[in-house]
């Protein structure tokens, strides 16, 4: 068999390069097409999310700028109609005083929204009632304000022109003393505002032990470092508490002496020096 012959190379015409330079030139254009295609397809998607988490933050705007417009009108309508007006009166915690004549003197109140209600107002308004220590104020919808009194307690009686009154430890008077009150008697002249005997009695007996307080029969402030005290019992024990000063360690060392003695013992207790506290037996 005959070896095949090879072919001559075929030349390029004129018209092949037109034919190979149109297809290259196509290829080309195909290529940046799509490349550029694929940067678009992304940028339209960054465009996308972008977009999309601008709707978002602005429906959450919206929203939220709607909820408190809303809540301003809620509260507007709450405080400037009668939606929440007060057409009830309730005053608790009196015992001295009259309940109704306080109601009487906060009626203007009446009609007021329950949250436009002034404490200072009302504090004006109490101010006519001596026996008021303090007061609190309870809104109970839709229409009740509860007034909370808390009324001055007394600590100690006082004789005046003969008379037996009941003070408590600012010197206000809360009323006449009678038979069964067992608070204990401050000696003293003149009015027991500002007064000082008064003021240093006041110390001692805020001092004292709880369970003291109600054997104290008498207390004389002769001045402000010569208070004493006198305790109910047979004997009448009494108590040289001096002055004002180191008054928790004279409270403690006064009730270890005491523990140690009958209410029947005629004994003095002298805790003016509490570092050194003494007990004295009869009139001594």
């Amino acid at each position: 068999m005959a070896a095949a012959t090879p072919k001559a190379p075929q030349k390029i015409t004129p018209i092949n390069r037109k034919v190979v330079k149109r297809e290259s030139k196509r290829l080309t254009s195909i290529k940046k097409y799509r490349g550029k295609s694929a940067i678009t397809n992304r940028l339209s998607a960054e465009a996308r999310r972008f977009t999309a988490h601008t709707r978002q933050r602005r429906i959450i705007t919206i929203s939220v700028v709607a909820s408190v417009g809303t809540l301003i009108l809620l509260v507007l309508a709450t405080m400037f109609t009668p939606l929440l007006a007060v057409e009830k009166l309730e005053v608790t915690g009196t015992k001295r005083l009259n309940s109704k004549s306080i109601v009487n003197a906060l009626i203007s109140q009446m009609g007021k929204p329950l949250p436009l209600i002034n404490s200072g107002e009302i504090q004006e308004k109490l101010k006519t009632f001596e026996l008021v220590e303090s007061f609190s104020l309870v809104s109970l919808p839709p229409h009740t304000l509860r007034v909370q009194i808390v009324e001055r307690q007394p600590i100690s009686i006082i004789y005046v022109a003969g008379t037996a009154y009941l003070y408590d430890p600012a010197g206000v008077r809360v009323g006449r003393a009678t038979s069964s009150d067992t608070l204990p008697t401050i000696r003293i002249s003149g009015d027991p505002k500002n007064n000082a005997q008064f003021k240093a009695a006041i110390d001692v007996l805020l001092a004292l032990p709880a369970s003291l307080l109600p054997r104290v029969s008498e207390i004389d402030a002769k001045t402000k470092d010569d208070v004493t005290l006198s305790l109910r019992g047979y004997a009448g024990q009494r108590i040289i508490w001096g002055d004002g000063s180191q008054s928790v360690l004279k409270s403690k060392a006064l009730a270890a002496l005491i523990k140690n003695q009958k209410t029947t013992d005629n004994v003095t207790f002298d805790v003016s020096s509490p570092d050194a506290p003494t007990v004295s037996y009869g009139n001594f």
